[in-house]
């Protein structure tokens, strides 16, 4: 005995979309990198605007520090995590590698720019900010990957 069963057009693009999916393979999303740089700048801000009532000197230096660890960090993300999936492994790896060099040759720019531009600077505001706001990526990112 044969019954007829009638299945909407919405449920088939549903049931068409599960099995695509389970064919695909596991996607890993995305990290949240816009989150953990966000989190990371009204941090940065905020020590910036409780060190500029104690010393504008000492609030320009954090705020470089931070910018330094922060910008080439963002540049990094960009290109590490443009492709995803198996099949991009060769992008994965050469995007990873592009980003790291970048990253290294931002930073070391960025201080010898700073170094050589901006007088007054307190180099050990400007070293204790920029370590400070590089753990703090460490941390927001290992904590956004634990969820």
């Amino acid at each position: 005995m044969v019954v007829g069963v009638k299945i909407s057009k919405s449920a088939t693009k549903t049931i068409t979309k599960k099995t695509a999916s389970s064919q695909a393979g596991a996607q890993l999303s995305r990290p949240p990198i816009g989150r953990v740089f966000s989190i990371q700048i009204v941090v940065l801000l905020t020590i910036a605007a409780v060190l500029l009532v104690v010393n504008q000197m000492l609030a320009v230096s954090a705020l470089l520090g931070g910018l330094i660890s922060i910008g080439p960090n963002s540049y990094f993300a960009r290109w590490a995590f443009r492709f995803s999936g198996a099949r991009a492994a060769g992008n994965i790896a050469r995007s990873f590698y592009i980003g790291e060099a970048g990253k290294f040759i931002l930073t070391v720019v960025l201080f010898g720019a700073t170094f050589a531009f901006v007088k007054p600077i307190n180099p050990l505001v400007l070293f204790l900010t920029y370590i400070f706001m590089t753990a703090l990526n460490w941390v927001l990112a290992l904590r956004f990957l634990k969820r």
